[in-house]
């Protein structure tokens, strides 16, 4: 019987079609968790032998991911020792940045947080891509096929990054990731539906749409919670060049159940829950 990751991984169509130099989009929306499509495309990843992973952790923690795996079979920290994985943790990086300015104001260059009346004052999108290339040429040394994956970039607006500033990273990202054919690119953005306070959010969430080659939306039901199911998973390929070679429809919806430390997807109206 298929694993529950490799179920996932089958209806995103990631098992079969070639992601090389391709784009996804994880919409998770508010009231929803969509961190089981996260774990289905680092498993993935994880199982060929001449991948690596570049991971961009905005909201939960490499801790997090380490514990996960250990139940799907890896060993996240093992990998990471023998570079194979890569981690940025941006919300450390500027923590630390803020404890250095504190005591020494005389290296300011490598801190991540600006001084906005400084006349060297360098763009904080590039210095937080800065360190997202340095640790995926890590990776890369280790195999030049690289998965990056972020989580979640909405985070970059908690952290003081503007829309502009968080879809100047996303241009530098896209930029520096089409120079490598054989990369994937993950991208899981949370949004606020109808919520105008939160819009920025879906503004950068929109961005990301057009570029991406498949969007992966996880969204709540609007009447609410169900015991039997936590909310509707839809699968929308863009790119039409994929959807005829490999006879994929445009938009294909399931309904999913979270589980601890798992997830049972069924499709629309049947009764019984696949495990």
């Amino acid at each position: 019987m298929a694993t529950p990751m490799i179920m996932v991984s089958n209806i995103l169509g990631i098992d079969r079609i070639n992601m090389d130099g391709k784009t996804i989009l994880i919409k998770e929306q508010h009231n929803t968790n969509a961190n089981f499509l996260v774990n289905a495309i680092l498993s993935h990843a994880l199982k060929r032998m001449d991948v690596a992973v570049c991971l961009i952790l905005c909201h939960n923690t490499f801790g997090h991911y380490h514990n996960i795996g250990m139940k799907l079979g890896y060993n996240l920290l093992n990998l990471k020792k023998k570079g194979r994985v890569t981690v940025v943790e941006p919300m450390k990086i500027i923590a630390s940045s803020i404890i250095d300015t504190c005591k020494s104001f005389t290296n300011k260059k490598e801190t991540i947080i600006p001084d906005i009346t400084s006349t060297e004052h360098v763009d904080i999108a590039y210095r937080i891509f800065a360190h997202v290339k340095e640790k995926y040429d890590e990776a890369a040394r280790f195999t030049e096929s690289v998965v990056l994956i972020i989580d979640d970039i909405n985070h970059f607006l908690d952290l003081g990054l503007s829309v502009r500033d968080t879809i100047y990273f996303i241009r530098y990202l896209r930029s520096f990731i089409s120079l490598y054919p054989l990369s994937q690119l993950c991208i899981l953005a949370h949004t606020y539906q109808e919520h105008l306070q939160t819009l920025n959010t879906d503004v950068i969430a929109n961005v990301l749409k057009h570029m991406a080659h498949v969007c992966v939306i996880a969204q709540p039901f609007k009447t609410g919670h169900f015991s039997d199911t936590s909310g509707k998973l839809i699968v929308y390929w863009k790119t039409d060049s994929v959807r005829s070679k490999y006879h994929l429809v445009e938009k294909t919806t399931h309904l999913f159940k979270l589980l601890d430390w798992q997830v049972k997807i069924c499709a629309p109206g049947t009764m019984s829950i696949l495990s």
